[in-house]
């Protein structure tokens, strides 16, 4: 037994298409330090378009396992749909110790040898053990109220809420981050969008917490703010890939920094967690894949909408008392419905609707089991107007609602997608230092974690171990 313990760090969709000119220009010393002491590579998704997004990527890197086997098609799917086992139940399963916060497709939490904190975007706020759910509370209620009011939001119960994190481990110092962050926000109205940046600061103070007090043998992190920021202001940092869309100097000024301040706090981020680690820990970095320069088809590209009230909708369907409907990904929802036939009504009633005609549908959707994944249907500046009505011709009463009643547009375009390159980087006890790892895809980050802490490699998992970040070539491992 070699006795590591692994620590896998998630910055969703970050690419060394960012990462090398922001560690030339002197700005992450950190992801400069891994690269340096340790072994790096970009392993490719094999997860592709139309199904290349982050819960099923992860998804594939988690199991080892492909798509058609693990058979997640869209965020917060029931969890009974999942076919495969991921890494921290293969490490429960052996009996160790694990600690999970934020992973994707995690809810909801087992009980574990350690802590369990799912995603963010998970239905609902429970954790193991269960004192930890104001955690949760915490980044539901405000992750969501970027897209949605929360109807908990109330002074009593932010006295409340913070007096139960400062207990698990929010201190003087992220407090003093966040009431500098709300307000700058009233000297400059602007700049709130740095406050996607605080969440992976916010919730390292509570995971350093469990950290140090599991010392779990394997262990995840995963942070999403340097996805959405560049989602969505791609362009005002390189305006010259996005023409002839105009760019205004004001877009460049105002949101310009945006990615390279998200990359700059994961460098901060990765600092921390490498004081945090032990001597016997492998720190990895990975995302499950990248992103790039967004093109998009619509003139004047996409326009990011927003549902305004789900549970309005669920009122317009008539199923209010039936169904419940969770916000995940920007555009995208997902409602849960009582059974089969409620499904299939929901989504009967959502695929007839439309926009002013019928050629125009509302939604894009999809479904598995109990559950349908609704998408608003983009459409191109100016195909939407002030004036324009919704109809839901199949729900009760065919109600029709003006569009800017339960819709609205953020006025971002979006402007990075989703590319099959991703990014990761070993360090740690064993780790070959300053060496380029040669192509492999994410089906090999599993099982090389699985051998990196000794354990037996399922024959489920299709991918072989990197073993050139021990210094050992392929060859000389299949010889062994």
């Amino acid at each position: 037994m070699t006795n590591r313990k692994v620590l896998l760090v998630e910055i969703n969709e970050i690419t060394w298409d960012l990462i090398d000119p922001f560690i030339a220009d002197g700005k992450l010393p950190n992801f400069a330090r891994l690269k340096r002491e340790g072994t790096w590579g970009t392993p490719l998704s094999v997860d592709r378009p139309p199904q290349l997004d982050p819960w099923i990527t992860w998804t594939t890197v988690y199991s080892g396992q492909t798509q058609d086997e693990h058979n997640v098609f869209f965020l917060q799917q029931p969890p009974q749909t999942i076919k495969a086992k991921r890494l921290w139940d293969r490490c429960a399963d052996a009996g160790l110790t694990v600690g999970v916060y934020g992973s994707l497709c995690s809810w909801p939490p087992p009980r574990v040898n350690g802590f369990f904190v799912p995603d963010t975007f998970a239905p609902g706020p429970e954790t193991w053990p269960p004192e930890l759910s104001p955690i949760q509370t915490l980044n539901l209620t405000y992750t969501r109220s970027v897209r949605l009011p929360s109807d908990q939001d109330s002074f009593g119960f932010k006295v409340k809420l913070a007096r139960n994190l400062i207990k698990l481990g929010l201190g003087p110092g992220t407090i003093a981050r966040i009431v500098r962050q709300l307000l700058d926000e009233r000297l400059h109205p602007k700049m709130r969008w740095k406050r996607v940046a605080l969440q992976p600061l916010v919730n390292f103070a509570f995971f350093s917490r469990l950290y140090r007090r599991y010392r779990p043998q394997f262990a995840t992190f995963h942070t999403n703010h340097v996805a959405h920021y560049q989602h969505t202001y791609w362009k005002a940092m390189q305006p010259d890939k996005f023409k002839p869309l105009e760019t205004s100097r004001e877009e460049i000024a105002t949101f310009g920094s945006a990615i390279e301040y998200g990359y700059v706090t994961a460098d901060r981020l990765l600092g921390r967690m490498i004081d945090l680690v032990d001597s016997d820990t492998v720190l990895i970095v990975a995302s499950s894949m990248g992103q790039k320069p967004f093109q998009s088809t619509l003139k004047g590209g996409k326009q990011i909408a927003q549902w305004r009230s789900l549970n309005a909708l669920l009122d317009i369907l008539g199923v209010r008392s039936t169904a419940r409907a969770v916000a995940t990904m920007s555009d995208e929802f997902v409602i849960y419905a009582a059974d089969q036939p409620s499904r299939d009504h929901i989504l009967q009633m959502l695929q007839s609707s439309y926009i002013d005609l019928p050629e125009q549908p509302t939604f894009v959707c999809g479904s598995i089991d109990g559950a349908v994944r609704v998408n608003l249907k983009p459409y191109a500046i100016g195909a939407i107007k002030p004036s324009s009505k919704v109809h839901f011709p199949a729900a009760p009463g065919a109600p029709v609602k003006p569009y800017d009643e339960i819709i609205y547009n953020t006025g971002h375009l979006k402007s990075g997608c989703h590319d099959e390159r991703g990014m990761i980087v070993f360090k740690g006890p064993g780790i070959a230092p300053g060496v380029e790892l040669p192509a492999y895809d994410n089906l090999n980050i599993a099982p090389t974690i699985m051998r990196l802490l000794d354990l037996p490699i399922p024959a489920e998992m299709r991918g072989e171990p990197m073993c050139e970040i021990t210094g050992e070539s392929r060859r000389a491992a299949s010889a062994g």
